[in-house]
């Protein structure tokens, strides 16, 4: 008998995790549009938006292609305020136009453009060897030569993943 109600009980489990799984991939959060600025391209002590003038767009872009997009205007948007682009901290970046720090904050707005209280900074880095990202950085290995798309791309995936903490009602979700 106790085998007959373990049976049950396993088979009532899978059915039950089988059918809500479609009820909660509909759930996912769908975004109407993806605005990103620069506060580095402001600052004096700043070159980086010389050297990446299309970062904005290429950030947008590499975001767009990670998120489920909609055309419905009710539906949230993502704001990103790319602040910070150095190289080991500093924000004068050498001729040679290397960085290996890219930072930004996300904000998850109301179609009004309103703040919903849903924020969350994004720090990514490039270190290799025996180099110690900064606390708080998600760290990606270097390549020499595609570095630019390497922490651009690693920032759309951390918006992703932080878009996923979000509920279709618009407040935060636990993890």
């Amino acid at each position: 008998m106790l085998t007959n109600m373990k049976n049950i009980a396993l088979a009532a489990g899978v059915s039950v995790i089988a059918l809500s799984g479609p009820a909660f991939a509909q759930d996912k959060i769908m975004v109407s549009k993806i605005d990103v600025e620069s506060s580095v391209s402001a600052a004096a002590e700043s070159n980086a938006m010389d050297f990446y003038p299309d970062l904005e767009e290429d950030l947008r872009a590499e975001v767009a292609e990670r998120v489920p997009m909609s055309s419905d205007g009710a539906d949230p948007q993502i704001k990103i305020d790319i602040r910070k682009i150095s190289l080991n901290g500093a924000t004068m970046l050498p001729d040679s136009k290397e960085f290996n720090e890219l930072e930004g904050v996300v904000d998850i707005t109301s179609p009004t453009g309103d703040n919903a209280g849903l924020s969350f900074p994004v720090k990514i880095s490039a270190y290799s060897g025996e180099d110690i990202a900064p606390e708080g950085y998600v760290n990606v290995p270097p390549s020499e030569t595609e570095f630019y798309v390497a922490l651009v791309s690693t920032f759309a995936d951390v918006v992703a993943e932080g878009l996923a903490n979000v509920n279709t009602a618009g407040s935060a979700v636990d993890p």
